[in-house]
């Protein structure tokens, strides 16, 4: 890919890196002071070019910050979803704003099944009415003072496929966005996440979100205001000082997954090539073919299942890299994977009275952590747009056949090709796209498979760690990423010559399967304050479980007497987490709940 950046942009970033290199070895406040510098700096050349962006978008009137309750409150006068997260532990905060204007309605087309797999690019749009009054919303995290914030804005195209909006790419990306300091904003751009029956916004608060309105008061249908309404939330965050604070967006990125994908294609495609507003796109598990002659970087990713399953074939979508797109498939990984459905889980019953399980036969939801290959496309735009270094190019899937969709398999039916992370190089089960509609399957491999394969911890560890930094060497993996990857491996049982028993074993949710490995991911997903105490809490207790499994008589007793000890300090541990401030009461009594269902069920062993 080529940069956007004009060159004297590249020299002012190449002689902030050099003044960088130059006291690498220098205390952490300089190093901290250095990265503060080179952000400034690539920030100042960006503006150069966000001054210009999207000129002929109008701004919409924003209002807000809107006054809010306290999540959970029966009032429901707070932002629907608001995150069960206490963001003031990593210096972010919350805020809702309403704005409005008149949006342009375009003849662009529609997009095709579910998540706008259309195999042509759609052309550029005409305006075909003028003047549509609008009412949309726009959900804001982010950093609470300008020197926390990296200058690139993350607007996401919230996903209304389950009837409300949904935040996917906050809840698969939070842990990236917070360490390294991107603003967050999600977009209501669609009336079924407003007025679907029973949890649209509008019916889920009426007070709240009554006067909110993208179709003309129902007398226009498709969604036709929705690509105006993007653009036009784009330039709310660039030109109206409310949305952001203090902080000053030098880079938009827009991103979307699935059927917001889908819009985005078209978006991109037809709208966005008339009056470009955004820097890059991330388009996730969808969208048709991307044009070649856009003028902004966009990463395409897609899971297994969008090669396994024909109502998310992409196939037919596949195109080759050219200097402004990249295709990245990810092996094993599914539309929606393990991690997008438990860290959910707190706030989809506070809110909406829901559980975060599937009943399908087939264990369900891979555990290929697909979050990772996002945080890293996004970085690599990042960089491209600030440094000119190109994303790197992605293996394919190994394809077999176009219709109906299939990729060829090893011998543990885990899929060959595309982007392997280390749960695929290094598998403890077979993680796949298929089955269980788009979460996808994981199934545990039995004891003698996993002894097999891995005759030590060590050894397991070992090709982990390997796998692991072999991903961030390609590119396709961010260092704390591959970190966390290797961490758990570590913490696990795998390789220890322990059998792991039902109340051990990664598969399910909670409360379909109870396990000690399912609560230690819940607890890792929710990504608090005082979590990684929790979490070596559970891996010892799933020690002491599988030891109840492997052994008889006293020593098999006194595991499972262990783990239920273990399980009393974790409740313990959570609320004096709780006490401190640094969990959210809805999180802290799934997490409970949990912890004693587990008591639960080993008592009655």
């Amino acid at each position: 890919m080529k940069s956007t950046l004009i060159a004297s942009s590249q020299v002012a970033a190449s002689a902030i890196t050099a003044s960088s290199s130059a006291i690498a070895g220098a205390p952490d406040p300089l190093h901290k002071f250095a990265k503060a510098l080179r952000r400034t700096f690539a920030c100042a050349a960006l503006a150069m070019l966000g001054c210009a962006a999207g000129a002929a978008v109008p701004t919409p009137t924003v209002i807000g910050p809107l006054a809010s309750d306290t999540p959970g409150s029966a009032s429901r006068n707070y932002p629907f979803f608001s995150t069960d997260m206490v963001l003031a532990d990593f210096g972010y905060v919350e805020q809702e704003f309403f704005f409005d204007g008149t949006a342009n309605r375009y003849d662009a087309p529609a997009p095709s099944g579910g998540v706008g797999n259309n195999a042509a690019s759609a052309s550029t749009a005409n305006i075909v009415a003028t003047g549509i009054p609008y009412r949309s919303r726009l959900l804001v995290r982010r950093p609470a003072d300008a020197s926390r914030f990296n200058g690139v804005v993350i607007v996401e195209w919230l996903n209304v496929t389950n009837g409300y909006d949904t935040d996917v790419h906050w809840l698969y990306q939070k842990e990236f966005f917070l360490r390294d300091g991107y603003a967050w904003v999600g977009v209501s751009a669609q009336n079924a996440g407003l007025s679907n029956q029973p949890n649209g916004l509008k019916n889920w608060s009426p007070a709240r979100y009554g006067t909110l309105n993208v179709n003309a008061n129902g007398t226009l249908t498709g969604d036709v205001l929705s690509y105006d309404i993007y653009s036009q939330a784009a330039q709310a965050i660039r030109s109206a000082p409310a949305v952001l604070g203090e902080l000053h967006p030098q880079m938009l990125i827009a991103i979307g997954q699935s059927q917001s994908a889908g819009r985005l294609g078209i978006y991109l495609n037809a709208i966005h090539v008339r009056d470009p507003i955004y820097d890059g796109a991330v388009l996730a598990s969808g969208g048709q073919i991307i044009r070649n002659d856009l003028t902004l970087p966009v990463i395409k990713l897609l899971t297994e299942t969008e090669f396994v399953m024909n109502s998310t074939n992409e196939i037919p979508v596949l195109q080759p890299d050219t200097d402004k797109i990249r295709i990245w498939p990810v092996a094993g990984s599914s539309h929606s994977e393990q991690y997008s459905l438990l860290s959910r889980a707190a706030f989809l019953k506070r809110d909406l009275g829901l559980q975060a399980l599937d009943s399908c036969a087939t264990p369900a939801r891979s555990r290929v952590p697909n979050r990772f290959v996002y945080n890293a496309a996004v970085d690599a735009i990042v960089k491209l747009n600030r440094t000119g270094r190109e994303p790197s190019h992605a293996p394919p899937m190994a394809v077999l056949t176009v219709s109906p969709p299939s990729i060829a398999r090893d011998q543990f039916g885990n899929g060959l090709g595309g982007i392997r992370l280390a749960e695929m190089e290094v598998p403890v089960a077979h993680d796949g796209g298929e089955t269980c509609g788009l979460g996808g399957s994981h199934v545990p491999f039995d004891t003698a498979t996993l002894d097999l394969l891995y005759p030590n911890h060590g050894a397991y560890v070992s090709k982990v760690a390997h796998a692991a930094n072999a991903s961030v060497e390609a590119g396709f993996v961010l260092p704390e990423d591959a970190q966390a990857t290797i961490e758990k491996a570590a913490g696990s049982i795998f390789g220890a010559g322990l059998v792991c028993g039902a109340l051990c074993e990664d598969s399910r949710q909670f409360p379909v399967h109870a396990s000690t490995m399912l609560l230690r991911d819940q607890t890792s997903f929710f990504a608090f304050v005082g979590n990684q105490a929790l979490v070596d809490t559970l891996e010892e207790v799933t020690r002491s479980i599988a030891k109840g499994y492997t052994y008889t008589g006293k020593k098999s007793e006194q595991g499972f007497a262990n783990a239920i000890v273990g399980l009393q300090s974790y409740i313990m541990q959570v609320q004096h987490v709780l006490a401190a401030g640094h969990l959210r009461p809805e999180t802290a009594q799934l997490l409970t709940d949990q912890a004693n269902t587990l008591i639960q069920r080993i008592e009655a062993l």
